[in-house]
């Protein structure tokens, strides 16, 4: 396996294209000590098949040193609409390898982490040649969205709800699923600078979130 990704269990032999660095700098206590194990809710195989490649720079929430590490799911819609009607949503393809599952919810990012807002759960996620995804979605139940928003996790559908779970860091190195892997591992750097055009979608309130990280271009 190449060892620029962290800890995945089993066994396969393949290998990989070019090195794109995605972390200018990191400070040398700015990493979650222990990292921690990819939380699985229903089965490993079912979450994380095999080819998911978790990019480096995916938002993350470590439970502890060595405990659940969770990937928090973003979006960033690449053509506007609005609330009047039922409606296909397109979100733009930028690398996400966990891909929205029927049955998530999610909602346009609020102002701040501790801002609610609506959610929405998703029906239909089908990805086109482009990495693009789209989404049918019943009237008003994702509100209108500019090309450029973001939309993150949330807990349920409806009004009043929260982003899944308040960001600690973000992903050290992206994590590759291969064939017989059951469990797998990464750590949350909480401090360093990271461009931020090269990982996945990151709303204005996740990086406020995260003060100790500095978000450039590439």
């Amino acid at each position: 396996m190449n060892t620029n990704n962290y800890g995945t269990y089993g066994s396969e032999t393949q290998s990989f294209g070019g090195f794109v660095p995605v972390w200018k700098y990191i400070d040398n206590m700015g990493i979650e000590e222990g990292g921690g194990k990819l939380k699985v809710v229903s089965s490993f195989a079912t979450e994380y098949p095999v080819g998911t490649i978790i990019p480096v720079g995916s938002p993350v929430h470590l439970s502890a040193p060595g405990g659940d590490l969770t990937v928090l799911k973003t979006l960033e819609v690449l053509t506007t609409f609005d609330s009047s009607t039922a409606t296909t949503v397109v979100f733009k393809g930028a690398g996400i390898a966990l891909l929205p599952a029927v049955g998530e919810f999610f909602m346009a990012a609020p102002a701040t982490v501790g801002t609610s807002g609506t959610g929405f759960e998703v029906k239909t996620a089908v990805v086109d040649a482009s990495g693009n995804i789209t989404m049918d979605i019943s009237v008003g139940a994702a509100g209108a969205a500019t090309a450029g928003d973001i939309f993150v996790q949330t807990t349920a559908a409806g009004a009043g709800k929260y982003i899944k779970l308040v960001p600690t860091g973000l992903l050290r190195r992206e994590i590759y699923i291969g064939a017989g892997v059951t469990t797998a591992t990464g750590a949350s750097v909480f401090n360093g600078t990271i461009l931020v055009d090269r990982i996945p979608p990151i709303s204005a309130s996740m990086k406020a979130a995260l003060p100790q990280i500095k978000f450039e271009q590439g």
